[in-house]
């Protein structure tokens, strides 16, 4: 149960606090003196998103880190995790996240593209859903060899 909960404060200092300090920091970003604003005016709506996914997230990993070790329920909420793992991901898509356009004043602008970084661990969390379906399948196939090995211990 504590592990629960300190997964949960892990998870959502990576999913909100990280993200949020982040894009505020870009936001409001001066380099030697020269501000770089960011013409994308969808700051706010983004946020709103990371947090409300990013709680998702963590409630999601108080259920998968409270359970029993080789449980059905572990690897059920392991694999509704890594499912909303990958739509917060993607949600990032869809945000201003991925073409990032600064305008420097007085000398023009430039765009960072990171849509192939977010494919690279779209394609990663796809391998990992792979994965914990086997899993999910090898925790009922051996659940009474499981079951037995928990209570020699």
């Amino acid at each position: 149960m504590v592990k629960g909960f300190v997964y949960t404060a892990v998870y959502a200092v990576f999913t909100i606090v990280i993200p949020i300090v982040t894009f505020s920091l870009f936001y409001d970003l001066v380099v030697q003196g020269m501000p770089l604003e960011i013409t994308q005016l969808d700051f706010y709506d983004t946020t709103f998103w990371v947090v409300a996914l990013g709680l998702v997230v963590s409630g999601c990993a108080f259920f998968k880190y409270s359970s029993p070790k080789q449980s059905i329920r572990k690897g059920i909420f392991a694999f509704i995790q890594l499912l909303v793992n990958c739509f917060y991901i993607w949600s990032y898509r869809y945000s201003f996240a991925t073409n990032i356009s600064f305008v420097i004043s007085g000398f023009g602008g430039f765009t960072l593209n990171l849509q192939q970084m977010l494919l690279v661990y779209l394609g990663i969390y796809f391998l990992t859903i792979v994965i914990k379906v086997y899993d999910i399948f090898d925790f009922t196939i051996n659940r009474e060899k499981i079951r037995e090995n928990r209570m020699k211990a």
